[in-house]
């Protein structure tokens, strides 16, 4: 069942919001709390949620999911592309992004091209086709990439779109 945030919900997603530069978020949008094993955070033009409201629909889904919230919002992918309003990218190879994609944390022998970040700032993983990845951390600046040893890690995986399928038992085991 969805619910509007609770007080020190708002609170944690307004200073998401704040240090990711999108205060002005909350007003073109409607922010859902789904509670269940953990509390989903979830977005719904206003135009969705008056059509809901309005015709007493009752839904179990509706919107999409930007994160979950406890002591701090975790953005899903989809939230961060929404929210983060200055995007900083990485790019990886092909064996960079099936790594990144089963949870595992990029190394410099991964990166194929970066953008301008410095570090421990969050940036978002392409892979060759500019298909966002995931979201990851730098440990490094990006102009000191390059001359990293390749077998050092430099993104930390923060979220990664495998992470729903490990996530999400899709059927159960013989």
């Amino acid at each position: 069942m969805f619910r509007k945030p609770k007080k020190r919900e708002l609170k944690v997603i307004k200073n998401a919001l704040r240090f990711f530069g999108s205060e002005d978020f909350l007003g073109d949008y409607i922010i859902l709390i789904k509670e269940g094993e953990k509390k989903e955070v979830y977005m719904l033009s206003k135009d969705l949620w008056e059509f809901l409201k309005n015709n007493r629909i009752e839904f179990t889904s509706a919107g999409i999911k930007i994160g979950e919230v406890g002591k701090r919002l975790r953005l899903t992918v989809e939230g961060a592309f929404w929210l983060v309003k200055r995007r900083k990218r990485v790019w990886v190879n092909e064996k960079g992004e099936m790594l990144f994609l089963y949870g595992r944390d990029l190394f410099a022998s991964s990166i194929v091209k970066v953008e301008d970040f410095k570090e421990n700032e969050v940036v978002f993983v392409c892979n060759r086709d500019n298909d966002i990845i995931g979201i990851g951390k730098a440990r490094f600046d990006s102009d000191k990439i390059r001359y990293v040893e390749k077998d050092r890690v430099v993104i930390d995986n923060l979220v990664d779109r495998g992470e729903y399928i490990r996530r999400t038992k899709l059927y159960k085991a013989f």
